[in-house]
């Protein structure tokens, strides 16, 4: 998904948008959550830092962002390639009953867009986010123990948290319990009237893992009954 939505992008900026007088700079970042701690999937362990989620403008405190990213400045889907080998690499998989390659983290891929029309002289900017979620698993099936077992309540209670935000994006409720989790800290910039968010729920095709078929179509019908508004550019002249 990542490696096509990518090309899309620069494919329409290169021959559509470059017609009408605009260029892009892009830069890029790669992320997991594991265990509610954030990782920068860009480095190697022995050089990774600890990160933290911080507000980004401190009059807006529904704006964050995760200061010390390293940041890649790209300007073809070639070039984003390699950051996604090398982000898989670092990823947290391990092995469980029912995966033999599971994630053990969600993981978000971030591409920063700021574009300038030489003609208009107007700048545009938006973000980008290509978010792998980790699948919730039933312990009882997955029979996950010590740190499995750690790894596995940790997913489940993110993405239960992420299942409240909907419901309260959907019942448009005045607060929306966005900072109980990391997932939904960081998602807060994105699960609103600025943006457009489309969601893909991936279904076993095994009988025996109907139960969390059943779940997962449960959770995308909350999600598609959310309205968050329309989308809106974000423009200066």
């Amino acid at each position: 998904m990542i490696p096509r939505s990518v090309a899309q992008y620069f494919r329409y900026t290169t021959e559509k948008l470059k017609e009408r007088h605009w260029k892009f700079e892009c830069k890029a970042t790669y992320l997991e959550i594991y265990n509610e701690r954030i990782r920068d999937l860009l480095r190697s362990e022995d050089t990774r830092q600890k990160l933290e989620i911080v507000q980004r403008n401190k009059k807006k405190k529904d704006l964050f962002e995760v200061s010390g990213l390293k940041e890649v400045i790209v300007s073809s889907s070639s070039e984003v390639f390699p950051i996604l080998h090398q982000a898989k690499k670092n990823r947290s998989t391990a092995s469980t009953d029912c995966n033999d390659v599971s994630s053990r983290s969600h993981s978000l891929f971030q591409l920063f867009l700021n574009g300038f029309n030489s003609e208009s002289k107007q700048t545009v900017n938006g973000v980008m986010n290509l978010i792998d979620l980790a699948g919730s698993e039933r312990l009882k099936i997955s029979n996950a123990q010590g740190q499995r077992l750690k790894e596995t309540k940790a997913i489940n209670k993110s993405l239960s948290n992420l299942g409240d935000v909907i419901m309260a994006l959907a019942a448009k409720q005045n607060h929306v319990p966005y900072r109980n989790s990391a997932l939904t800290k960081l998602l807060m910039n994105y699960l609103g009237g600025d943006s457009k968010t489309l969601m893909f729920v991936n279904l076993c095709p095994d009988q025996a893992r109907w139960e969390e078929s059943l779940c997962s179509l449960r959770f995308a019908a909350k999600v598609n009954a959310c309205d968050i508004g329309t989308a809106r550019r974000t423009v200066s002249s």
